[in-house]
This record gives structure tokens, C-alpha cells and sequence, in this order.
């Protein structure tokens, strides 16, 4: 057990390492500059599949977009099971998501089985009450297939495992599917990267809105992909 906590700090200090590299051929995206619209609290709260949810990450991670009330490492998955409430918990509780994690906000413990580390589950588990206000849902137009694409695309890694060094795999978007999942067969993902490569792989868009080698979470909500009407809600 040691060494694997160990291993953690290691993978950590060598990501802020590595990420340090990627710094100055980033742009800094300020919140300010990032329309979002505000959830209110009368409104039906609507999930649809292929939605990201996301939380953002602490500002001053090297290379990260910069967004307002970041925390920790922030969090990102997408939503396979859609779903609407009287209040967005009421939606999230029966909206299903699929997330890479190393964290379980369920159990509040680390993650080291592989199979526990690519998940599909409830949104509440990792978007609950208390995010509120430091959460997202992104939306973006897409057509039913496309968004059949990248619900499928998560859906195929449920068996991969996590890696905080996980970074963006640029494969050629016209590649045969057969010759892409035979690449992807033992990749690791973090949760940023796996919704990353989801869209990338499925619809060609990269949704990283810094374009730095690595991608955090408040890359994905600064994306300009969700400047537009009820493209990027806080709630």
C-alpha cells in the first residue's frame, strides 16, 4: 500500500513537470471572457446523452485554462442515459454518466483496481449538491448519430484503466474503427483525455480550447464549442 500511494505522489509531481513544458505554447483563457449561463432554480433541469459535466480544476495548474472557483483536479464525464428533474439533483440521480476516476467521491477513497476506474454510474456521484455552483453542463449540436458515436466511443473503454500521465491520442479521424480499437486496446485515460479523444475519435472536434498538450477539465469549459445558447450552464 505504500508504494502505491508513493506511486501517486510520483505521478502527480511528473505531471505538473511535464505540464510545465506545455505552458508557453498555451494560451490563458480567463473566465471572464467565457459566457456562461446561470441555471435557475425554477426551471426544469434537462440531461441529454452526449452532455459533458464538468468541474473545473484549480486555475494554477500549469497549462490549464483559467476558471473561476477551480478545485483540485476538477472532474469531467459524459452523459449516456439521459435524463430531466424538477431540480438538477432530481436529473442527475437518474442520468447515467460514464467517468474515468481515481478519486470515488462515492467512497472518498483512491481507486487502484482498473476495473473501478473507468465507471459508467449516477451524475450525482461526482456532480452532487455540494458542487453546487462549480458545476457545468456543456452541450453542443450534434446530430443524433454523432452523438450516438461518442456515447458509444465511452462505452467501448468501460475495460481500460486510469493514468494521471494520460495524454491526448491524435489518431487520424479517418481511420477504419477496427484499426483505431485495436490502438486503444491497453490505453489509460484520465478523465479529461477519455472525453477528450471521445469527441476527437467520434465528431472531429477537439474541444481542448487551449490546445496544449495536456487537457484539463477547464480546457474542455472554456471550449468555444459551447458559446452558444445553452451550450455552457452553471448550476
Amino acid at each position: 500500500m505504500k508504494k502505491k500511494i508513493y506511486l501517486v505522489f510520483l505521478y502527480v509531481g511528473l505531471l505538473e513537470i511535464f505540464c510545465s513544458f506545455s505552458f508557453n505554447f498555451s494560451c490563458t483563457v480567463s473566465a471572464s471572457n467565457v459566457h456562461s449561463e446561470l441555471m435557475s432554480d425554477t426551471a426544469m433541469f434537462v440531461l441529454r446523452k452526449g452532455d459533458i459535466l464538468a468541474r473545473p480544476n484549480w486555475a494554477g495548474m500549469p497549462g490549464s485554462s483559467k476558471v473561476e472557483n477551480g478545485k483540485k483536479s476538477g472532474h469531467v464525464a459524459i452523459v449516456t442515459v439521459e435524463a430531466s428533474g424538477k431540480t438538477p439533483e432530481e436529473a442527475l440521480e437518474k442520468a447515467m454518466v460514464i467517468e474515468a476516476l481515481f478519486f470515488d467521491q462515492a467512497t472518498r477513497k483512491l481507486q487502484f483496481k482498473r476495473e473501478n476506474q473507468i465507471r459508467e454510474t449516477t451524475g450525482a456521484v461526482s456532480f452532487g449538491q455540494r458542487f453546487k455552483g462549480i458545476r457545468y453542463r456543456l452541450r453542443m449540436n450534434l446530430t443524433d448519430e454523432q452523438t450516438d458515436e461518442v456515447v458509444q466511443f465511452m462505452q467501448s473503454q468501460l475495460d481500460r484503466g486510469y493514468s494521471l500521465l494520460s495524454l491526448k491520442k491524435r489518431f487520424n479521424v479517418k481511420d477504419h474503427k477496427k484499426s483505431v480499437s485495436r490502438k486503444l486496446r491497453n490505453a489509460n485515460w484520465n478523465c479529461a483525455t477519455l472525453v477528450w479523444e471521445a469527441f476527437y475519435l467520434s465528431v472531429g472536434i477537439d474541444v481542448d480550447s487551449n490546445k496544449g498538450l495536456p487537457v484539463f477539465p477547464a480546457d474542455i469549459i472554456t471550449s468555444k464549442y459551447f458559446d452558444q445558447p445553452e451550450g455552457r450552464v452553471c448550476f
